[in-house]
């Protein structure tokens, strides 16, 4: 009876086996098919991005620990387009791989999720577990940005360094794109020429950048707004510029940690870099691609955060920001349903925001 019973079971072995393996193999199967189907749908994907992302809004206030959740929720949304942008680039042969695109991706998924990091080391180990978190990634953060620059040859670090794709772009018409091509071709003739053997793409001398900042690499086109422009490693003031901008987060926690959070001194400081970076790229503006120009324009921008910046904040934007806040929602109709929540929650985020050395 129990030789009978050995034979049955080695015959039908557990269905629950079975079914983890069917599971596993299933699992590069599912992968292709998600593949496959973000590369033929962007628009819907980003719709379905946009969705996710506006549920780390809603969740806030409304369960235990909301904050946490809905940064949570938020930063798995920004990973998420991260990573379907990543397979629509690669389906598509959208950008040639370049020797620093690995450390990009590990920087933007670092800005993704460093105020979720954060709040969770608060959470667990109090203020002191913050700063170390705080002081560890922008420690980080700075050495990977100089990397970039210096020895990938980065023409300047865009926020976050790899940018969300403009999905309804890649959808343009045919003709479009061949426009596009023969412009890029005219301007790549304008700084090279073609070895007639091998075809090899050459830079013309006169279009060359200094020795010290050449990156010895083959040319190649980046595309920006349907605009093809061939980009050079940041040389003289725009150099300084950079590494101003960099080291901004640094200089600005040392102050901190010397005067404290309740000073004008790091506050200050921080201005005074970001005004220096700001002024040396605009003594350059016409060396600068339209890349570049955006993401300096995206800096000017980003002064008016100071205004929302302890201690420039606690001392004179947070009453009238209430003010205002508190006036649209008795004057305006249905305006309290989107003021009244503003109100009490901009405190939260202007303390977990607006940090002065986030950049």
């Amino acid at each position: 009876m129990n030789t009978f019973e050995c034979q049955s079971s080695a015959a039908n072995p557990p269905k629950s086996g079975n079914k983890m393996t069917t599971m596993l193999l299933s699992l590069p199967e599912f992968y292709a098919s998600y593949k496959k189907w973000i590369a033929e749908n962007p628009i819907k994907a980003s719709d379905y991005e946009v969705t996710i992302k506006w549920i780390s809004y809603f969740v806030a206030g409304r369960i235990n620990n909301s904050h946490i959740v809905s940064e949570l929720v938020y930063c798995l949304s920004n990973l998420l387009v991260l990573f379907n942008d990543r397979i629509i680039r690669s389906e598509k042969n959208l950008e040639l791989p370049c020797s620093g695109d690995t450390l990009k991706v590990w920087l933007t998924v670092l800005e993704y999720c460093e105020v979720l990091l954060e709040l969770t080391a608060r959470q667990v180990w109090g203020t002191r577990g913050k700063w170390l978190i705080v002081v560890s990634i922008q420690v980080f953060k700075c050495i990977s940005r100089l990397l970039l620059v210096c020895k990938h040859k980065e023409t300047i670090i865009q926020h976050p360094p790899v940018q969300v794709l403009m999905r309804k772009q890649i959808m343009i018409p045919q003709a479009t794109e061949t426009a596009a091509a023969e412009v890029a071709q005219a301007q790549m003739d304008s700084v090279s020429f073609n070895l007639k053997r091998s075809g090899k793409i050459i830079r013309k001398v006169d279009a060359s950048p200094p020795i010290h900042v050449r990156n010895w690499r083959s040319l190649h086109r980046t595309q920006f707004d349907n605009e093809q422009t061939i980009e050079q490693a940041l040389a003289g003031q725009q150099l300084i510029a950079e590494t101003l901008y960099i080291v901004k987060p640094i200089a600005h926690l040392c102050a901190l940690g010397c005067f404290g959070d309740k000073s004008w001194k790091p506050f200050l400081l921080s201005l005074l870099i970001d005004l220096g970076s700001i002024q040396l790229y605009k003594k350059g503006d016409k060396r600068l691609t339209s890349k570049q120009k955006m993401e300096v324009s995206r800096r000017y921008i980003g002064l008016l955060l100071y205004l929302l910046r302890s201690p420039f904040y606690d001392r004179y934007s947070r009453r009238r920001i209430a003010a205002i806040l508190n006036s649209l929602s008795k004057n305006v109709p249905f305006a309290n349903i989107i003021c009244l929540p503003l109100i009490k929650y901009v405190p939260f985020w202007q303390s977990n925001y607006f940090y002065m050395w986030s950049t």
